[in-house]
C-alpha cells in the first residue's frame, strides 16, 4: 500500500437535507475488487441510459459493454466495512465520434474510463443513504458475499429474498499501479460526472475469458437477460489489496 495517496488531500464535511453528515472524499484504506466486462448489443444498453448525450462505447459497431465489479471495503473512513456491486455501462459523454473500440484500449486518450451507474446494490445502511443524496446513486440494501476459491474469486448478489447474479473472475497476477475512472449518476435532473481514484496491487486482462456470470430471478437479472449479454468475458481486473478515494461530483451536466 502507498502511505502517500492520501496525502495532502483536502476534507471537505458534508451535510445533507436529511440531517445526514460526511467527509468527502470517501477514503478507504483497504479494499478487495473483482471486475468484468461482457458485450451486449448496442441498442439495447442504450436504452438503459439516461440520456442521448452518453454515448455506449463500442467493442465492436453495435457491441456495447456491461461491466460487473464486487467491491469488499475492509477498511473506510467514517463508515462500517461494507460490500457493494455496480451494474455499469462503460460510456462517454457527447464524443465528437464513436470509434469502436479505441477507448477500450486506449482509455487514457479518451479522459480516462467512464461509467454510468446502473444499478449500485450495498450491504450498509449508511453507504446507501449517503450514495443516495450526495451522488444520487441507485443504491438499494441486499445481500453480497465473496468466496475466495483459491484459483478465482465469486461474489454473490441477493435482494428480496431472490439472487440477482453471481459473478465469478478468476486471480491474475498483480502489479502496484494507479487508475482513475469517472461515474455518472443522476441527480435532481442533472448528470453528475464523479472522479474516483484507486491504487493498489491489481492484474488486468484483456484477454477473452477467465469470468462468468449467473443470472438469477430478481427483476434486475431479467433485466440483465433481456440485454442478451454475451456469456463470455472480454476483460477482467482483479484486485486483492487496493485503495480507494470517491470524491465530490466535479461536473453537473445536462441530461
Amino acid at each position: 500500500m502507498d502511505d502517500k495517496f492520501f496525502v495532502g488531500v483536502k476534507l471537505e464535511e458534508v451535510e445533507q437535507p436529511s440531517g445526514l453528515r460526511g467527509v468527502l472524499p470517501v477514503r478507504c484504506y483497504d479494499l478487495s475488487a473483482i471486475t468484468a466486462y461482457f458485450p451486449a448489443p448496442a441498442a439495447k444498453v442504450r436504452e438503459l441510459l439516461p440520456s442521448d448525450k452518453l454515448k455506449p462505447v463500442l467493442l465492436t459497431p453495435g457491441t456495447a459493454l456491461i461491466c460487473l465489479t464486487a467491491f469488499e471495503y475492509r477498511e473506510i473512513a467514517d463508515v462500517e466495512p461494507y460490500n457493494e456491486i455496480g451494474i455499469n455501462v462503460l460510456v462517454r459523454y457527447q464524443p465528437a465520434m464513436n470509434i469502436p473500440l479505441l477507448p477500450v484500449l486506449f482509455p487514457q486518450w479518451f479522459g480516462r474510463s467512464q461509467f454510468y451507474v446502473r444499478h449500485l446494490p450495498v450491504t450498509h445502511e449508511y453507504a446507501r443513504d449517503g450514495g443516495i443524496e450526495e451522488w444520487g446513486y441507485p443504491k438499494f440494501l441486499a445481500d453480497i458475499t465473496f468466496e475466495d476459491l483459491g484459483e478465482s474469486v465469486r461474489s454473490q448478489l441477493r435482494a428480496e429474498g431472490k439472487h440477482i447474479v453471481t459473478l465469478e473472475v478468476e486471480k491474475l497476477p498483480t502489479r502496484s499501479q494507479r487508475m482513475d475512472i469517472y461515474l455518472y449518476s443522476v441527480k435532481e435532473g442533472e448528470l453528475l460526472k464523479t472522479r474516483s481514484e484507486m491504487q493498489g496491487l491489481v492484474g488486468l486482462s484483456r484477454s477473452r475469458g477467465g469470468a462468468s456470470y449467473t443470472l438469477g430471478d430478481h427483476a434486475i437479472a431479467d433485466e440483465l437477460r433481456a440485454l442478451g449479454m454475451g456469456a463470455t468475458a472480454v476483460g477482467r481486473m482483479y484486485g486483492p489489496q487496493v485503495q480507494s478515494m470517491l470524491h465530490k461530483a466535479g461536473e453537473r451536466l445536462a441530461l
